[in-house]
């Protein structure tokens, strides 16, 4: 299914993996710029490229959270580890980032 989706114009492997999730109950881990950047420094895994970090979430992640994980994942990187200064002061699940960065005194 998913190869039919993405031979569509415009749906990639990001689209076809939300819509498979969100349209048709799988669960598919897509993978955006906040999934790949959390993902990343929280430790979930140590990747270079979108598909890479799919895979290794796709092993990571017990089934029961499949379904919600990616979701989960999109808005903590929306809202709390943001790319450009993260809301450390802010995260629940700080003590098991390695990000470099961090920003403890964010306002």
């Amino acid at each position: 299914m998913r190869e039919q989706l993405q031979s569509l114009p415009g749906v990639g492997r990001k689209t076809a993996n939300v819509w498979l999730n969100c349209a048709l109950g799988q669960s598919t881990i897509a993978v955006d710029t906040h999934v790949f950047r959390v993902a990343n420094r929280i430790g979930l895994c140590a990747t270079k490229t979108p598909e890479a970090t799919e895979a290794a979430l796709e092993k990571c992640i017990p089934a029961r959270w499949k379904k919600h994980a990616h979701h989960w994942l999109i808005l903590h990187g929306r809202y709390v580890c943001k790319a450009r200064i993260p809301d450390c002061s802010h995260c629940l699940i700080q003590d098991l980032c390695t990000f470099k960065g961090k920003v403890m005194n964010s306002l």
